[in-house]
């Protein structure tokens, strides 16, 4: 199986990896100017006033006035489940990635004790729910949590221990807002937050249309940096065959991904993709 597009289309099917020629520009043949220098001035004088009154028409898309932008798919919102690989093989034994509550049990924790007690033990408003019964989603590879593994941070919702470990240890599961809710469409199959949902007093959004239209305000031009505190929670378990790509941090852990793939017989993309495990200043160097 070969490398695979890091947004989990194949070779070649991605407009953003492997991008159309821009069509090359025929000359223009300009015909040559007949007549006296007075018919010439007129020309010019016609042609300047044409002009003035063409940038007359276009100067209200510079004037401020709010442009419409372009409609947001929730669905093909894309979300990330960090875990470190050596939690990957009960991951695939089990098909799917499981909740907390519907016994995950991880060879390598990386939430704090305190967090997972938490959860446990945390309802969510009208459902039949804890925060412990939902598999937990990052709105953005660059979310605070994570890039506190990266840049080796110390963060309370972390492990002491998991901010000591190279983040290229870990893998991240992607998928899409879509595939996690499936047919599901009963409140609380799905809910939103746009900070962590284990903090006291973080707000959920629990029916659709509220999932749906916070999704919307988080990834509006202005409101980007607020998915980096965000989390997504699907509920119960979601299975392998919706998640879209397994992105690694180098060909080592890609090699011990695939094999544990083979292993089971499931079938994945996995995508070597070292700048979601770097450091943000690192990255922005490599780009």
């Amino acid at each position: 199986m070969g490398d695979e597009c890091i947004h989990g289309f194949d070779d070649g099917f991605c407009a953003t990896c492997f991008p159309q020629k821009e069509p090359e520009q025929k000359p223009t043949a300009t015909a040559p100017v007949r007549g006296s220098t007075r018919g010439s001035a007129r020309t010019a004088t016609a042609s300047a006033r044409t002009a003035s009154s063409g940038a007359g028409r276009a100067a209200p898309a510079l004037t401020g006035r709010p442009l419409t932008a372009p409609p947001i798919e929730v669905g093909a919102l894309r979300i990330y489940h960090v875990t470190h690989l050596d939690n990957l093989g009960r991951i695939l034994g089990a098909g799917a990635i499981i909740s907390d509550a519907g016994g995950a049990n991880p060879v390598v924790d990386v939430a704090a004790p305190a967090v997972r007690a938490f959860r446990r033990q945390q309802a969510v408003p009208g459902v039949d729910a804890t925060l412990a019964d939902y598999v937990p989603f990052l709105l953005t590879p660059d979310a605070l949590v994570w890039d506190a593994v990266r840049t080796a941070s110390p963060d309370p919702r972390l492990r002491d221990d998991a901010v000591l470990r190279p983040a290229a240890d870990h893998v991240i599961l992607v998928g899409s807002v879509a595939a996690a809710r499936g047919a599901l469409t009963d409140p609380g199959a799905v809910i939103v937050s746009d900070t962590d949902a284990a903090l006291p007093g973080a707000e959920l959004a629990i029916e659709w249309a509220d999932v749906e239209r916070l999704l919307r305000r988080l990834v509006h031009v202005d409101e980007t940096a607020r998915l980096r505190t965000a989390e997504f929670l699907a509920r119960g378990e979601v299975p392998l065959e919706r998640i879209a790509l397994i992105a690694v941090g180098n060909d080592k852990v890609r090699d011990r991904v695939r094999a544990a793939l083979g292993a089971v017989g499931v079938r994945a993309k996995v995508a070597v993709y070292p700048p979601w495990f770097q450091p943000a200043e690192l990255e922005l160097d490599a780009v």
